[in-house]
C-alpha cells in the first residue's frame, strides 16, 4: 500500500513550493496524517479541476503541534500566506505541521482508484493507473 496525500493547490502552488524545497512543512488543522509519520507517501495536486495528479513522493519525518505564535514564527517553512484562507483563523485551535523530507519528483500521473480516507489521503494498492 502506498499512501497518497492530497494537497489543495487551488489558491496557491503549494506542491510546486514543496518540489522546489521552499515549503518543508505541510499544515493541517487536525492530526489527520498521524498514521503516515515515518512513511514515504506520494503527494497529489488537487483543486485545479479534473482528477488529482500525483507529482512527487516524500517522507513525512515528524509532526509538531503549533499555537498561533509558533505558526507565525514558522511561516517561512510552511509557506501559508498571511491572511489567506489557510492562515490561522479566529476559530483555529491548533495547527499540525508535518515535516516533508527526501522529496522526489515522479512522472505525473492521475490518482488511481483506492481506499479513500476522506479528502485527506488514500491508500493506493499499486494496480493499473486509470
Amino acid at each position: 500500500m502506498i499512501p497518497i496525500v492530497f494537497i489543495n493547490c487551488s489558491l496557491f502552488p503549494f506542491l510546486a513550493w514543496i518540489l522546489s524545497g521552499r515549503k518543508v512543512y505541510e499544515t493541517r488543522t487536525r492530526d489527520t496524517l498521524r498514521a503516515l509519520v515515518g512513511c514515504r507517501v506520494m503527494l497529489a495536486e488537487t483543486g485545479r479541476g479534473g482528477r488529482p495528479v500525483v507529482r512527487c513522493s516524500c517522507v513525512i519525518d515528524h509532526s509538531i503541534t503549533c499555537d498561533s505564535g509558533a505558526f507565525r514564527a514558522l511561516r517561512r517553512l510552511h509557506m501559508v500566506p498571511a491572511r489567506s484562507a489557510y492562515d490561522w483563523q479566529p476559530s483555529t485551535r491548533k495547527k499540525v505541521l508535518y515535516r516533508l523530507i527526501d522529496v522526489q519528483p515522479v512522472s505525473p500521473f492521475p490518482v488511481p482508484e483506492g481506499v479513500r480516507h476522506g479528502r485527506v489521503w488514500m491508500e493506493y494498492t499499486g494496480g493499473e493507473n486509470k
